[in-house]
């Protein structure tokens, strides 16, 4: 039995730089490194080596100094190291990356393909599923257990909603999540011999048939001017935004001015599906048609003129039917969530058809009849501007980024059941804490490293009294202190509250990305030069610890 690891080399994130006058990512000096989930993909195949025997390669695609993580892949028990590397590959994008490793994976024939979630550089989730869709494995993400069975394996996944276990025949392709494992350290001074390389004889894709590019691209910068106050200040601003905001002006949708049609997905999520239809309606006059899993009475008022109900279909029947319908109807633009089963489908979509594919954006705009996609990079603090060569246009964005402007009165609904067997079977399935308010509520904690784990049951009670809700960052996630559907930022959920209060948070360009659609934002830090300030509208310099101690008091007393 053989297990193929896919890994990536990134720069560090941490230390790029933008070069205002040539709008250029400055990349000279910066330090690369091993994908952090890529890594724990390789502790998973490892430790699967050491348990049943497995042989195990790992392959990167990239120039020749990614072979030095292939190096550190063997130092950490890997058997076999394979380098991608030719000219061609260069520029290469999700969809054409995806054709070149899935061209390594029907040569080694593995039984069972591991790789990170998402490369921290490009977070776009897609070239897993890609992969996986040209290779024909069967193919789960954010896997956090994995099993092997005679046949099968049974692997556990963290979802948008709680956590399931699955049986997946083999052979199949999983995506980890950072708690899968914690990787094991590498020792440097281990001797490795030269990994093997392959170049662009083993397929005929290039780079330069990208069906994506960037077209520009500019630093994120903060809007916020901070003013620090002191706590009887904060508590008028607490107050003001607990009264929640003003119902925004909502205008209907007309009928439809053309005979195109801009395509959205309704995928797990009512509010982001509510959100995504409204700014379609924004962005068009054409016909507006959902496709989605959602049953239509959660979705009462969403702006189309059609909605498509997919009752019962996976991940992949979804994708062929949402493929067909494409097919055969003038379909212009696709738009749908970013959420994990939405970046599955679209990027199944997207491989099936030979389509360009933009993960995670935070804005779309119309421009002389293309769908302009703005996605976040390197950590976020830069923003990406793309185009698609490929029509339709498609892309998924981001819950929390667009307002609810426009509804319909009503929408024609189409029901369909599957028919089709799943691909594969559901073992267990456990839902988050119904007591966990989701992150939609007016005022939203979040809570940072700076927060002691004593505190947090302190500031879940002060949410519960004054109807809140509480997330975290990605730090705190990977402490288990807060569950990883609550992690705010790129890796996490984007939150659009009145008022958000970030307690103990460091404000990392990762975190704040995920937070510029709140209305107005607190921050509490001891240290008045920490970088939330930056991205605050009022700051408080007070120790955590205190702050939630005394909040603790006014609110019960």
């Amino acid at each position: 039995m053989k297990i193929l690891v896919l890994v990536k080399q990134i720069p560090d994130i941490s230390a790029i730089k933008f070069d205002q006058k040539t709008k250029r990512i400055i990349r000279s000096g910066v330090k690369l490194l091993f994908n952090s989930y890529d890594k724990k993909a390789v502790e998973a195949a490892v430790q699967l080596s050491e348990k049943y025997g497995y042989e195990t390669y790992a392959a990167s695609m990239g120039p020749p100094d990614a072979a030095e993580i292939l190096k550190d892949s063997m130092r950490m028990g890997i058997n076999h190291g394979i380098l991608l590397s030719d000219r061609n590959f260069a520029g290469s994008d999700t969809f054409v990356t995806s054709h070149i490793l899935s061209a390594l994976v029907n040569i080694i024939n593995p039984d069972i393909v591991l790789t990170g979630k998402s490369s921290l550089d490009g977070e776009t989730s897609q070239v897993p599923p890609e992969t996986a869709w040209m290779s024909g494995y069967n193919f789960l993400s954010g896997v956090s257990g994995i099993e092997i069975m005679e046949k099968s394996v049974e692997v556990t996944r963290d979802e948008d909603d709680g956590i399931s276990k699955y049986e997946v025949p083999l052979p199949a392709f999983f995506s980890v999540s950072e708690k899968i494992n914690r990787a094991r350290q590498i020792d440097p001074s281990v001797k490795i011999e030269d990994v093997e390389v392959y170049d662009s004889d083993i397929t005929p894709w290039k780079g330069s048939q990208s069906p994506t590019e960037v077209v520009d691209t500019f630093p994120l910068n903060s809007s916020r001017n901070n003013k620090f106050i002191d706590f009887n200040k904060f508590i008028e601003i607490l107050h003001e935004a607990g009264q929640g905001p003003s119902d925004p002006h909502r205008e209907y949708i007309s009928e439809p001015e053309t005979g195109d049609i801009f395509l959205g997905l309704a995928v797990d999520d009512p509010k982001i599906s509510m959100e995504i239809s409204s700014k379609i309606a924004e962005s068009t006059n054409d016909k507006i048609t959902v496709i989605g899993n959602i049953d239509p009475v959660q979705l009462q008022g969403m702006a189309c003129h059609q909605y498509v109900y997919l009752e019962d279909y996976s991940s992949v029947s979804m994708a062929k039917y949402v493929a067909k319908y494409i097919q055969d109807n003038p379909v212009r633009h696709v738009l749908a969530p970013s959420n994990l089963n939405g970046r599955d489908i679209m990027s199944f979509v997207a491989a099936s058809m030979g389509l360009g594919l933009t993960a995670d954006c935070v804005d779309i705009k119309m421009e002389n009849g293309k769908m302009i996609q703005y996605k976040p990079s390197f950590g976020g603090g830069i923003i990406a501007v793309i185009k698609s060569k490929t029509d339709p246009d498609m892309a998924t964005v981001r819950k929390g980024m667009f307002q609810v402007r426009f509804m319909s009165r009503s929408f024609e609904t189409t029901k369909i059941r599957s028919r089709a067997a799943p691909e594969y079977r559901i073992i267990e399935r456990k839902k988050l804490d119904s007591g966990l308010r989701p992150l939609d509520t007016p005022v939203i904690f979040g809570i940072g490293t700076g927060v002691m784990a004593d505190d947090i049951p302190k500031i879940y009670d002060i949410a519960d009294k004054i109807g809140a809700s509480v997330g975290a960052t990605r730090r705190v996630v990977d402490m288990g202190r807060i569950p990883r559907q609550f992690q705010i930022g790129l890796t996490g959920v984007s939150v659009s509250p009145e008022l958000y209060i970030a307690i103990g948070v460091s404000g990392s360009d990762n975190h704040v990305v995920g937070t510029r659609y709140a209305g107005r934002v607190m921050a509490v830090n001891k240290n008045p030069d920490a970088p939330i300030f930056r991205h605050s509208d009022f700051g408080i310099v007070m120790d955590s610890h205190e702050f939630i101690g005394e909040l603790y008091s006014n609110i019960n007393h």
